[in-house]
């Protein structure tokens, strides 16, 4: 079986991205490892979708396939961009941009104490990167891959 693990092809991997998001977004304390597996997957799944299609020096590739056009979409919307940067952050400590969290749960809230790295602020209830609320970022591009294996962006 080709995949990783248990997940065998893009689309299971995107089914297993949304639940994760599905959890962060339904959850008052923000789980920042659900958020770090959220940013890095929808940074990999359009690799999962169309395997080696990147651009080279800045010039893409004749994209003859669905899967090249829409990787190449996924690539160029403003939201990958930030996803893309966020990621090289969390792989090489490179900051492009500001990447925040607030606090502010009651502390009878705190599910899981030994997570909570700032006790004067507690745990996340919001995450946001240059003081836009994660999910602006996160849930158009959740939409372009849903329209993806939706069949709607492509015959």
């Amino acid at each position: 079986m080709s995949g990783l693990f248990n997940i065998g092809n893009a689309e299971q991997f995107f089914g297993s991205i949304k639940r994760r998001w599905q959890s962060y977004v339904a959850n008052n304390i923000k789980s920042t490892e659900d958020l770090l597996y959220v940013i890095l997957g929808l940074n990999h799944l359009r690799e999962w979708i169309a395997p080696g299609y990147n651009p080279e020096k800045k010039k893409w590739p004749p994209n003859d396939t669905d899967e090249k056009t829409i990787s190449k979409k996924i690539y160029e919307s403003p939201q990958h961009i930030i996803v893309r940067e966020l990621s090289n952050f969390a792989k090489h400590l490179r900051k492009d941009r500001q990447a925040s969290y607030s606090g502010g749960a009651a502390i009878d809230e705190w599910s899981d104490i030994d997570s909570v790295a700032n006790f004067d602020i507690g745990p996340p209830t919001a995450h946001s990167v240059d003081n836009h609320p994660i999910e602006e970022i996160i849930e158009p591009l959740i939409r372009l891959y849903e329209d993806w294996f939706s069949g709607r962006d492509h015959p």
